[in-house]
């Protein structure tokens, strides 16, 4: 009874092992294909493209000041 037990979960763990590096190949493959990353290109753009207008209008101050401070125009009189 062990035995068919422990042979269970042997033949378990070589499937969920073997499908993970299956799915992990495939994942590789999609990726690197120029199909692929033309797919994840338009995906992420159209996003962006959806977006991107309410994240300018929120990030864009209505005024700016200089980068770097002026010096103070203060005399020294002794």
């Amino acid at each position: 009874m062990s035995q068919k037990l422990i042979n269970f979960f042997a033949v378990i763990s070589l499937l969920a092992s073997l499908t993970t590096l299956g799915s992990a190949y495939f994942a590789y493959k999609f990726i690197t294909s120029p199909k692929g990353q033309e797919k994840i290109k338009s995906i992420i753009l159209d996003n962006l493209k959806e977006n991107m207008p309410n994240l300018i209008d929120k990030q864009i101050p209505k005024f700016t000041q200089p980068a770097i401070p002026s010096k103070p125009k203060a005399s020294i009189k002794l």
